[in-house]
């Protein structure tokens, strides 16, 4: 059976040529400008021209686009009328293009779009952070087409399960996933992220989470393992959830450019498409690593995941014996014994992201950006 596909897009057509024959059910991306969980500086460029080429480039494949406006905090100033003003008109050209739907985190918007454009999909945001029934059940009273679950819920099976009891809307996990499972700062950073075009046109934009999260996986590798990714293996065991849609992350993922994001996009398509891989932490997100702002670069050890050595690894999580205890219970560190390997000497590396946060701790800099 086909995987059901929801893909970034870097606005190359030539992405569209490569996935195509994998079926994927949805592209989706936004115009850099807006305010998203990705900031202008790591996405690509694109106009409105362009996307709307792209959309039609997709459609004529039969693969659908959904406009990505999923900001956790936007100053209130939706409740403005020209904030409001600018959020109808964004709508009205989404649909224009041929936009299947819109994913948003924002209850405020989803009201707007449903009150206005009913024929566009409403799709909730990860950063909805829909991880229970009862929030499930809201937001497709609000009128959710699909709800896209927050990730930390991804190796939580009684809660998935309860979840896929309440609605019957379609589900969909965010299969690679690599940053902190249980992130204490991740609503902190998606707000900070949301809020980035100030800091960028003042020039003191700085991803003081990301610097951290690195920081905290460098210490403890097995935190690459407890990261709550879905391994292309697996995916039949969420399909017998009844999970229907299965997301990619992965938009600020440039690497060395366009067309190197765009083979990175088709090779994890292609993965999960197969159901196979080797190394899983060539798929993820969250996972590359930080390019100091005030040190010279220095290069990280290379970080792999044996994928064949996890078979049997997430019986643990489906008999529901995972607490989130960490410190009492060492089954991912000691499969990530096995599993988890860094290619490479990374103390300088930690000793630079040490540097980094003290310098950002200290201010009074300005940023290139």
């Amino acid at each position: 059976m086909n995987i059901a596909l929801m893909l970034p897009t870097n606005w190359d057509n030539q992405l569209i040529e490569r996935v195509a024959p994998l079926g994927p059910h949805y592209l989706y991306g936004s115009l850099p400008a807006e305010a998203t969980l990705r900031s202008s500086l790591a996405v690509a460029e694109a106009t409105e021209q362009q996307i709307a080429a792209h959309v039609a480039a997709a459609s004529a494949k039969r693969i659908r686009f959904i406009y990505v406006m999923n900001a956790t905090c936007l100053g209130n100033r939706e409740f403005s009328e020209e904030g409001r003003r600018d959020i109808l008109d964004r709508l009205q050209w989404v649909g224009e293009i041929g936009a299947a739907g819109v994913v948003t985190a924002n209850p405020f918007l989803m009201e707007l779009l449903r009150q206005n454009f009913p024929g566009l999909e409403l799709h909730v945001s990860v950063l909805a952070c829909v991880d229970d029934p009862r929030k499930a059940a809201w937001f497709e009273g609000l009128g959710a087409a699909v709800i896209h679950l927050d990730p930390q819920v991804n190796r939580d099976f009684r809660r998935l399960r309860a979840i896929r009891r309440a609605v019957s809307c379609r589900l969909s996990v965010v299969v690679n996933e690599g940053c902190i499972l249980s992130c204490p700062i991740r609503q902190y950073h998606a707000n900070m992220i949301s809020h980035s075009r100030e800091s960028i046109a003042g020039r003191y934009h700085v991803d003081y989470c990301y610097y951290k999260c690195s920081l905290f996986k460098e210490r403890d590798p097995a935190e690459y393992l407890r990261a709550p990714w879905i391994r292309p293996e697996d995916v039949h065991i969420y399909e017998a959830l009844g999970i229907q849609l299965f997301k990619v992350g992965g938009r600020e993922k440039m690497e060395e450019g366009p067309a190197s994001h765009t083979d990175w996009i088709a090779e994890v398509a292609a993965a999960y498409h197969v159901r196979q891989c080797d190394d899983v932490a060539r798929l993820l997100i969250g996972t590359p690593p930080v390019v100091p702002l005030f040190n010279n670069p220095v290069k990280r050890g290379r970080i792999r995941l044996n994928s064949r050595r996890l078979d049997g690894f997430l019986r643990f999580f489906q008999d529901d014996r995972c607490h989130l205890d960490c410190s009492r219970c060492d089954y991912c560190g000691r499969w990530a014994a096995g599993a988890v390997h860094v290619e490479g000497e990374n103390e300088e590396y930690g000793r630079v992201l040490e540097a980094e946060l003290r310098r950002i701790r200290l201010g009074s800099y300005r940023t290139t950006c």
